[in-house]
């Protein structure tokens, strides 16, 4: 069983790339967040996968709780693998991952990395459409070595695009951005056509609509981005330099 977080569809792509492989089913994580108390077993012969996104270095706020939260039972012969997504290195995200199973006995027995176009529209605009192709190509490559390395049974961290000093960067960056996260400079612009679609796929219910438009209730959400990047008209924004970034969703994630 796969479990994935994503925003923009770049985990859920290679969850879906993986699971299909491995004839593992694929799961929301976002599903077992509000009073889900089912307990996850992972039978024998069967594999654990936890794909998300790097944030900050660091792992999604709500990836965390998935982590620390859900009851996983490991039964002898099962396996496990972590794959964080990221634009470029992953600093100590796979670690934090890892040290979390390890805290519910379960070891981990692979460790992947996968660079994928970045979304971060917040900091910085997207990469342009040539340089998002050659990684969405080399992607499909990478995640084809993986599943032979677990095929195989290569177990082992087969990360290598931690980055410097990457305990450093997940503890000040990661700091940053679970103290950070507000909403307040969301906003929709007059192109909003009332479509409910950033209420509906905000995985912390931090959007409802109100007279037609959204409005982010909670002072904190995961900054995913999802509603800014697949909001069909281009019409929420961020403060004021979001309108100038480009927009970004995996083409091959189905979203």
């Amino acid at each position: 069983m796969i479990f994935y977080f994503t925003g923009t569809g770049n985990s859920l792509y290679a969850a879906s790339v993986l699971g299909t492989a491995l004839g593992e089913e694929v799961k929301n994580i976002v599903e077992y967040l509000d009073g889900n108390n089912e307990v996850i077993t992972i039978g024998k012969g069967e594999i654990l996968g936890v794909v998300f996104p790097v944030y900050y270095y660091s792992l999604p706020t709500v990836v965390q709780d998935f982590l620390e939260k859900v009851e996983i039972k490991m039964e002898e012969g099962s396996r496990s693998f972590i794959l964080a997504t990221c634009g470029a290195t992953t600093g100590d995200s796979t670690k934090i991952a890892k040290d979390l199973l390890h805290k519910k006995g379960i070891a981990t027995d692979f460790v992947f990395a996968l660079e994928m176009p970045d979304n971060y529209v917040l900091l910085y605009d997207v990469q342009n459409a040539e340089k998002q192709e050659r990684m969405l190509t080399s992607s499909k490559d990478s995640l084809n070595r993986m599943i032979q390395l677990i095929k195989d049974d290569k177990r082992g961290n087969h990360n290598n695009i931690r980055g410097p000093m990457p305990g450093m960067m997940s503890m000040l960056a990661g700091a940053l951005y679970r103290k950070g996260r507000r909403t307040q400079k969301f906003h929709v612009t007059d192109s909003c056509t009332s479509c409910n679609l950033c209420e509906e796929i905000c995985p912390v219910d931090a959007i409802e609509m109100r007279g037609g438009k959204p409005v982010w209730i909670k002072d904190k959400c995961v900054h995913c981005l999802a509603c800014i990047h697949r909001c069909p008209t281009g019409a929420i924004q961020y403060g004021s330099k979001t309108r100038a970034r480009g927009r970004y969703v995996n083409p091959m994630s189905g979203l």
